[in-house]
């Protein structure tokens, strides 16, 4: 607790601060994996 671990999430290893809510979980939980961009908007056609 109160450690700094890098991850891997299959990319690159991303930076995890273990908290006491922590313990009992598997590290990979806290690295997302996939990044979201959000729907995409379709623009107004012009009439």
């Amino acid at each position: 607790v109160g450690h700094t671990i890098a991850v891997h999430d299959g990319r690159r290893h991303v930076p995890i601060y273990i908290t006491e809510n922590m313990i009992g979980h598997k590290l990979g939980e806290f690295a997302p994996t996939r990044t979201y961009r959000g729907h995409l908007v379709e623009k107004k056609k012009k009439k």
